[in-house]
């Protein structure tokens, strides 16, 4: 529930929409930013950096190195995104007449989301709430 569920709240269905061939160019792209980045890391200040040929003064080198870094956690978040991204949903589907039958018993869905999410083994903080508040608007549109 951690790292899949955040990126749900931000980038929720981008990469279910996403064709194959976007996704791979998107890999292709983060391993091209992973090896400048270790390459600029490795090369800040030198003057013989391959970096020279596109910016001349080494006192840039630091906010290329964070930029290209910054660039690939971007695409690392993005394409993680897509690994679970129905996880959540699926298990709330599946359990759909479980549900219903505790709101047959009088049971609120305030109720229904912390007992899901203590079953998932869910803590207390930001991404509890987060989920919570998915799963609420989940359970609001079944019936």
């Amino acid at each position: 529930m951690g790292q899949s569920f955040l990126s749900h709240v931000f980038f929720p269905g981008i990469i279910q929409k996403m064709k194959n061939s976007v996704r791979k160019a998107l890999y292709i792209l983060l391993a091209i930013f992973m090896v400048l980045s270790f390459y600029a890391i490795f090369n800040a200040g030198n003057p013989d950096s391959l970096f020279r040929f596109i910016v001349k003064d080494t006192s840039y080198d630091i906010a290329i190195t964070v930029t290209l870094s910054l660039a690939a956690a971007v695409l690392v978040i993005l394409l993680s995104t897509g690994r679970n991204e129905g996880s959540l949903r699926h298990l709330l589907q599946i359990n759909a007449d479980h549900i219903r039958e505790l709101r047959r018993k009088g049971k609120n869905d305030d109720f229904i989301t912390d007992s899901f999410l203590s079953s998932l083994g869910g803590k207390k903080g930001i991404i509890y709430s987060l989920a919570k508040r998915r799963i609420l608007r989940y359970l609001s549109r079944l019936e």
